[in-house]
């Protein structure tokens, strides 16, 4: 396997990492929405709806990875002047 393809894995595998991270937390956070004051559910709604989309572009990321789309990325992680656009 290349270098770029191993760092490639590398980086998937840590996002999985974040996503299993993530879904464990939103489970533990909508288990304490059961019995919490009402002045505090939509503070607490608010930072699980901020995990989700955590998640959601996590999961996003790692498919962008795998199509290819961010290979350019990769090799230019050391690059100080690469800068990526939208």
């Amino acid at each position: 396997m290349r270098k770029n393809e191993e760092i490639k894995e590398d980086i998937i595998q840590f996002l999985k990492l974040c996503i299993n991270y993530s879904e464990d937390s939103l489970e533990r956070k909508a288990k304490r929405l059961v019995g919490l004051p009402e002045d505090k559910i939509v503070a607490a709604k608010i930072e699980i709806e901020k995990w989700n989309s955590y998640k959601q572009f996590t999961e996003h990321t790692i498919k962008e990875l795998l199509k290819g789309d961010l290979d350019e990325w990769i090799i230019n992680l050391h690059n100080p002047d690469f800068k990526p656009s939208p």
